[in-house]
Order: structure tokens, then C-alpha cells, then sequence
């Protein structure tokens, strides 16, 4: 018995940790361990066709940010499109390069803001009649512009989901041609 009282008062002087004590997830992963000024950031971009009448265009997108409340980025993406008519199949595809500012805020685990970036958009549409052998092929090189607002959202560690949209512009024969174009896919700010 009297071991017994030994054991046990030895064993009270060991400190011991409570399972409550540690973070409910294993490592802490959904912690955000990023506020750096760097994010770079891709995804599914879905737009109007800059020259093809009403339509979606699909492809994907990539952007490079570097700032906190006032940055500066660089973004690309590519999209096509395809329509239809009785005699031609129409296919477009935009590989849109743009440079630009960004105002930001961090609020809670989320990014916020609103990018204003110019650059050239450059068209390649192919135009093929059906039933026939006819085909005809042209590249144009457009000034544009973009305006998007977007959100980024902390996932966990230093991975974000993402999502902006907005109006762009694109100056075609001499004429000023409105549309619109938006991002969804995830990021990274280490």
C-alpha cells in the first residue's frame, strides 16, 4: 500500500498536458500563417468573347499581385469560344495580357478589392464554312481594359480561394466595345 501511495504521488508530480489544450486540428492547418505582399494566383476564367457577338468564352487565367494597400500586378489568361450558323462555324480565341494597380484591404481572413488594369488583347478567329472546304483565319492585336473586383479567402496556411469579375473594354475598328470577365480557382500568398 505503501508503493502504491508512492507511485501515485510521483506520477501527480509529472506534468501532464489535457487533450483540451491543443488545438483542435492536428498541426494547426487552418490557421493563416501568410499576410505577405506577394499573392500569385489562377483559375477558370469565363468572359464575353471580345469580338464574337453575345457568347461565353472558357479558359483559364493567372495573375501575379505585389503590394498591401496599394499593389501593382501582372495577369494572363486565354479563352475561346465557338458559334454556329447555317453556312459558318465561328471560333475565337483571347489571350488578354494586362498590367495594373490594385487598392486592397485585409479584412478577418478575407482580401478585398478592386483592380484597374490596361493591355493588349490579342484575337485569333477562324471562320469555317460548313460543308465545305473554305476556311479563313486572322490574328488582331486590341487595346484593352479591365476593371474587376475580387475577393480572396484564407483556406487554410497560405492557400486562398478566389473570385473577381467585372466590365472590360477593347478599342475595335476604331469603336469602343464593352464585355466582361471573370476569374474563380485559388491562390497562394506565402
Amino acid at each position: 500500500m505503501r508503493r502504491l501511495a508512492i507511485a501515485v504521488l510521483l506520477v501527480g508530480l509529472i506534468p501532464a498536458e489535457s487533450r483540451g489544450d491543443g488545438s483542435l486540428v492536428a498541426g494547426d492547418v487552418l490557421r493563416v500563417r501568410s499576410g505577405g505582399p506577394l499573392t500569385v494566383d489562377g483559375g477558370l476564367v469565363l468572359a464575353l468573347p471580345t469580338a464574337l457577338g453575345p457568347g461565353l468564352s472558357t479558359g483559364f487565367g493567372f495573375g501575379v499581385t505585389r503590394g498591401r494597400l496599394l499593389a501593382w500586378e501582372a495577369r494572363a489568361s486565354w479563352s475561346t469560344a465557338t458559334e454556329s450558323s447555317i453556312p459558318w462555324t465561328v471560333s475565337q480565341s483571347d489571350l488578354r495580357l494586362r498590367v495594373g494597380g490594385v487598392i486592397q484591404r485585409t479584412l478577418g481572413r478575407a482580401r478585398v478589392g478592386l483592380r484597374l488594369a490596361v493591355g493588349p488583347t490579342i484575337v485569333h478567329e477562324t471562320r469555317l464554312r460548313n460543308g465545305g472546304t473554305s476556311e479563313t483565319s486572322a490574328f488582331s492585336t486590341l487595346p484593352a481594359g479591365d476593371v474587376e473586383a475580387f475577393v480572396a479567402v484564407h483556406l487554410f496556411g497560405p492557400w486562398l480561394f478566389n473570385i473577381a469579375g467585372g466590365p472590360s473594354a477593347a478599342v475595335d475598328s476604331g469603336g469602343l466595345r464593352g464585355g466582361w470577365v471573370s476569374l474563380i480557382g485559388a491562390g497562394w500568398q506565402p
